[in-house]
């Protein structure tokens, strides 16, 4: 038989608890009129059935349907019998400050399309304090409707939550401030602060407040390394020869064309002239095999829906973990007009920044096999 109880409070924390429920273990049923004591730098939040009764801060608060009104209704329904009592949880949260060391694992991936290579792979380390500032946004964020939750355990989902939001953050602080890696390299005070202030709108998410942000942001030692093994690069360029094109062909004074149209339009022909010229001797190539009743020579185009093959004794081109639409046309054999039908019907998963896609290895992956 549950206890009944007339006093509800935390009569110690244990060490570096963040989160304890009351009762701490099974059911106890609360009588009305009982006295509820919250401590400075905590908030007690009551829940029943997955849905918040009522938040109390530090103070004494003697428990009446005045300050729980749900309960009325609770009682009118008879849902307890008719007995002065009723049954809830009670989960005490700190709200006092927490300070949490942080270091990048793996290289944070910053996009800015308008500026070469397209990525720049930042590192970071050092401190930042946050707090709990909605106790019941945080409790259902961090999953945390357990008999006691630790600070580790807060560190541990908090940590790759802070990475996807520095990554998110500083890739649109890069594109609308025309960042590129020089500018990331010399992180300073005034961008860490504005990083701040758009990383604070993702702790509100999750019912936290950021105190202070002390961590070092910088350039990647390898930084091109490891973008331009991610598929950035190649890609940049295509995309600025392209923009610059539409930009010569929308513009109505022909002096204007000058040295960005024509150096963008020599370019796009010099291109167009190398494919045509190994178009013409593919073709060439598999005519000639075929006259000779062989197979086609080497270097030959396949034939249309056929995937492409890897070199003799060659293995296949490994898949980069992030694509543009065109490198994951040539994995799909399809268009990239094809790619981004998929992407714009949500049947493909794919990230935009600017007005390019980003399609991750993973995200081709789950459509290859959905």
């Amino acid at each position: 038989m549950p206890k009944i109880f007339d006093r509800v409070a935390v009569e110690s924390w244990q060490r570096d608890e963040v989160i304890q429920k009351f009762p701490r273990e099974g059911l106890g049923d609360i009588k009305l009129g009982s006295q509820l004591i919250v401590n400075p730098g905590e908030t007690a939040v009551f829940v029943r059935g997955g849905e918040a009764m009522g938040t109390f801060t530090p103070g004494r608060h003697t428990l009446t349907t005045e300050n729980l009104p749900i309960l009325t209704n609770l009682f009118e329904a008879g849902l307890f019998g008719g007995a002065n009592v009723f049954t809830a949880d009670v989960y005490f949260v700190k709200t006092t400050d927490l300070t949490l060391k942080w270091g990048t694992v793996n290289p944070i991936i910053v996009e800015h399309p308008q500026r070469m290579p397209g990525a720049s792979a930042i590192v970071g380390n050092g401190t930042y304090v946050t707090k709990v500032k909605d106790p019941w946004r945080f409790l259902n964020a961090m999953d945390a409707f357990r008999p006691s939750v630790r600070f580790q355990e807060i560190k541990t989902r908090l940590d790759p939550m802070l990475a996807i939001m520095i990554s998110d953050k500083m890739s649109e602080l890069a594109i609308a401030k025309g960042l590129g890696p020089a500018q990331l390299q010399s992180f300073t005070k005034d961008m860490n602060e504005m990083l701040v202030g758009l990383l604070q709108e993702e702790f509100d998410a999750i019912g936290m407040v950021l105190v202070d942000f002390a961590i070092n942001m910088s350039l990647h030692p390898d930084s091109l390394k490891v973008v331009t093994n991610m598929g950035y690069g190649t890609s940049y360029v295509q995309m600025q020869q392209a923009d610059a094109l539409m930009a010569a062909a929308s513009n109505p004074s022909g002096g204007a064309l000058s040295e960005v149209g024509f150096g963008a339009m020599g370019m796009a022909a010099m291109q167009q002239q190398q494919m045509q010229q190994q178009l013409m001797q593919q073709q060439f190539a598999a005519q000639q095999a075929a006259q000779a009743g062989a197979a086609p020579a080497p270097g030959a185009a396949p034939a249309a829906g056929t995937p492409p093959t890897a070199p003799a004794g060659g293995a296949p081109a490994p898949m980069p973990d992030v694509m543009t639409p065109e490198q994951a046309a040539e994995f799909l054999q399809v268009t990239p007009q094809d790619v981004i039908a998929a992407i714009e019907a949500g049947d493909l998963n794919a990230k935009k920044i600017g007005s390019a896609y980003r399609i991750s290895k993973a995200s081709l992956e789950s459509f290859l096999n959905s």
